[in-house]
């Protein structure tokens, strides 16, 4: 009896360390009711779920960085060069990761933060949202107020960029379409404006090199022109003598060097102050961001996804649960029985025993 009890235990565990596929499938299929309850239960918790979550609207838009004139920029930046003076580049330079990075910069989603969306359509009209009252947060501290607002935008934004054609797509997902729309708007409004004042900034630092340098430069051609006038009333007959020639010669190069220098940081300066004052488009609006017409469904589709995923692993688990309880309990079923067989064996033993023994106490007192 022992040695079948071990035996039976043993391959008990040796066919519950094999597990394969078709055993899992063997199981599943088995209790299938399990598995169809579980999915089912987590199926309606996620469809509960789905409806009470708020309908979302997405709106999108595109733009191409405009490279713009930058003619007057890169004369200056090269006369800089030549002078051992280092200018920042233009907005030409300015790669498709920059405005992508651009667009979720802490200052451009601080400034919406602080001032809200203007523009949002609404039954009285176009308003203004503060992003405060509606994330539910205006009693917050102001710090605070701001990040938190920031991080929530930060979320709601989507940047791609297309390296091929040179474009830029914003998205903006919220539960009103008007307020997707204007938060995009207000994106391109921002990225613009950022790009118009860095550039007018750049163009005032430029001028005001351009026109500190066109001083120094016109004050060294009149040096010049002095040197080849006192020359000239000194040597009035120089043509038979080679050093006058010559020397001569020098100064006239000197004079033509001077005025053509002066001349290219002339007309740098004027373009550098036209540059100041520029305040035409610096990116090209390609997809105009409109209120959409539809729903996005992605969030309760995520969500009907997840609580089918999350019913189908909570169904294995109860069904294998289930199984290693049973299993077990068989395994304790099978020890108890061996148990009372063995003291059943032990009570029998106890017995002959007992009967082996009383023969010999009625000899002893047959013989007294």
């Amino acid at each position: 009896m022992d040695m079948e009890g071990t035996e039976m235990r043993q391959d008990w565990a040796m066919s519950g360390a094999q597990i394969s596929v078709l055993g899992i499938v063997s199981v599943v299929v088995r209790r299938r009711k399990l598995m169809i309850v579980s999915v089912f239960v987590s199926l309606l918790i996620a469809l509960f779920g789905a409806l009470r979550t708020e309908i979302r609207y997405t709106a999108s838009g595109s733009f191409q960085p405009h490279e713009g004139d930058q003619q007057g920029s890169s004369q200056i930046s090269s006369l800089a060069q030549q002078f051992g003076v280092s200018m920042p580049t233009g907005g030409a330079q300015r790669s498709l990761f920059f405005y992508s990075a651009l667009l979720e910069s802490r200052e451009i989603l601080g400034e919406i933060a602080r001032f809200g969306v203007p523009g949002v359509v609404g039954p009285s009209g176009a308003t203004t949202v503060d992003l405060a009252e509606y994330f539910e947060i205006e009693d917050w501290p102001e710090a605070e107020r701001v990040t938190r607002i920031r991080t929530n935008l930060s979320a709601m934004i989507s940047v791609s960029t297309s390296r091929d054609i040179g474009v830029i797509e914003v998205s903006a997902r919220s539960v009103s379409a008007e307020l997707s729309a204007a938060i995009v708007r207000r994106l391109f409004e921002l990225i613009s404006e950022f790009d118009q004042e860095t550039r007018q900034s750049q163009a005032a630092a430029e001028g005001k090199f351009a026109q500190d340098r066109l001083r120094q430069l016109t004050e060294e051609l009149s040096i010049s022109e002095q040197s080849l006038n006192l020359f000239l009333n000194e040597n009035r007959q120089f043509a038979n003598s080679p050093q006058l020639v010559f020397e001569h010669d020098r100064l006239e190069r000197q004079v033509d060097m001077r005025q053509q220098l002066v001349t290219s940081m002339a007309q740098a300066f004027e373009q550098a102050r036209i540059d100041e004052v520029r305040n035409t488009p610096v990116i090209t609006i390609i997809n105009q961001p409109e209120p959409p017409a539809l729903r996005d469904p992605r969030g309760r589709v995520r969500l009907m996804v997840l609580g089918l995923v999350l019913g189908v692993i909570v169904g294995l688990v109860l069904i294998y649960a289930r199984e290693l309880f049973e299993r077990r309990q068989i395994g304790y079923s099978e020890e108890f029985g061996e148990l009372k067989r063995n003291l059943r064996d032990v009570k029998q033993d106890l017995l002959g025993l007992r009967s082996s023994t009383s023969p010999t106490s009625s000899s002893l007192d047959s013989n007294k």
